[in-house]
């Protein structure tokens, strides 16, 4: 960056909702695992056997969280090539060794544990998109077409997780690629006819993929299919109805006996039978609340390298939330996107608690302007006639800091 500033503290509100959201997760893994922990010899019968993994994922992942959040941006502005390298490379390398599960082939298995590139992927993909994206002019009028590199290594790696068979994963990717491109000012009218597009496609692998048409028949006829592909949906929601308000009580629930996927993507279900709607909405308010400081974080940015890092880590994070959620109430098909935070899975709570990091390291740095913005354009939310944007805390026309800011801004 030039200048060495001293960061900030880290946005404190952000972190204790991330610590909270963590230890809830482990708590609901061992409510929704114990049971058949204690039934599985692969597990040695024991009751803590998930829990206690997932209690060293959260702490591996809070210590990478950690000292993720104290680089600086130039730093990782350097990492960030060879890091989505080396997220290509594994994803090109999972198709070839990876392990098939679900009727995806998105896992290594390395003896008792499972990895899976894309999560690494996205956080590599978000990096270089906040890194490309906060140059000077990239969707100004007249400027060349610096935006088509960028929206290329998007396709490339959403095509590579597709070709896993993970289209969860591909279309979640495409969600934060296009929420990161509007904040960087890419034209609605382009992002609309790419989100059409995108939809044609989704729906299209899903009439196509064998294992994406059985969730799409589970999905409208459920209870005709109670016994094969609606299984779990229909438990999913035989227990958040079961739970009503308060819910039965914790470790109370009798769905979890039942549900396959009881700790991983439908965990969500046992809180609902557990702690009932209000335990549900609760949950759903944490996770509205950790949207909320993201995009605070974002706003006040006064890097656009920071603003956009924000926006795709908050993005990430807030629209894997939204679809897990929204397919354990059966309001969309089955994707195998696990609870942020919540889920068991190494591989993704720890990759989560990383990208958390990466959004408290951009909370330290927003009172620090980076390289693009000494350039003739800077802004948090450049708009698209390639003119400077001037933060809220510049807007005061008697500060020298508006007058020489007003003095660079261009048009292109």
């Amino acid at each position: 960056m030039g200048r060495r500033e001293n960061l900030a503290r880290p946005d404190l509100y952000l972190l204790v909702t991330v610590l909270v959201l963590t230890i809830v997760g482990v708590m609901l893994v061992f409510d929704s695992s114990y049971a058949k922990a204690a039934d599985f010899e692969s597990m040695n019968r024991n009751v803590y056997y998930l829990v206690k993994r997932q209690a060293l994922f959260a702490l591996l992942g809070v210590v990478c969280m950690a000292v993720v959040s104290r680089f600086r941006f130039d730093w990782l502005k350097k990492i960030t090539l060879p890091f989505l390298g080396l997220g290509y490379l594994l994803l090109i390398a999972v198709l070839a060794f990876g392990h098939t599960a679900h009727g995806a082939k998105s896992w290594f298995r390395l003896g008792g544990f499972f990895i899976q590139p894309s999560e690494l992927a996205k956080i590599a993909l978000v990096l270089f998109l906040a890194g490309v994206l906060s140059k000077p002019r990239m969707f100004a009028r007249g400027a060349p077409r610096r935006w088509f590199v960028p929206a290329l290594v998007c396709f490339g790696m959403i095509l590579l997780v597709l070709m896993e068979r993970d289209l969860g994963g591909a279309v979640l990717l495409g969600l934060v690629c296009m929420a990161m491109f509007f904040a960087a000012g890419a034209k609605k009218v382009s992002l609309i006819f790419t989100g059409l597009v995108a939809f044609l496609m989704v729906a299209g692998m899903m009439c196509i993929m064998p294992h994406c048409r059985a969730r799409l028949r589970a999905w409208l006829e459920p209870w005709t299919y109670r016994y094969g592909e609606g299984y779990q949906t229909v438990h999913s929601l035989s227990g958040l109805g079961t739970g009503g308000l308060l819910g039965v009580g914790l470790c109370k629930g009798r769905e979890k006996f039942y549900l396959p996927a009881a700790s991983t993507d439908y965990v969500f279900s046992t809180l609902g039978e557990e702690a009932g709607l209000l335990g549900g909405v609760a949950l759903l308010g944490i996770f509205v609340f950790f949207t909320y400081r993201g995009t605070r974080v974002a706003h006040q940015s006064a890097s656009c390298y920071g603003s956009l890092l924000a926006t795709g880590v908050t993005t990430l994070i807030s629209i894997q939330a939204i679809i897990n959620i929204a397919v354990v109430t059966s309001v969309i098909p089955a994707t195998g996107l696990p609870l942020p935070f919540i889920s068991y899975g190494g591989s993704s709570l720890v990759t989560t608690l990383t990208a958390a990091g990466l959004l408290l390291a951009a909370s330290r740095h927003v009172n620090i302007a980076s390289e693009e913005n000494d350039s003739s354009e800077s802004s948090t939310n450049r708009r698209r006639n390639g003119r400077t944007y001037i933060s809220s805390s510049k807007r005061s026309t008697g500060s020298p800091g508006y007058r020489s800011l007003h003095r660079t801004a261009v048009r292109g």
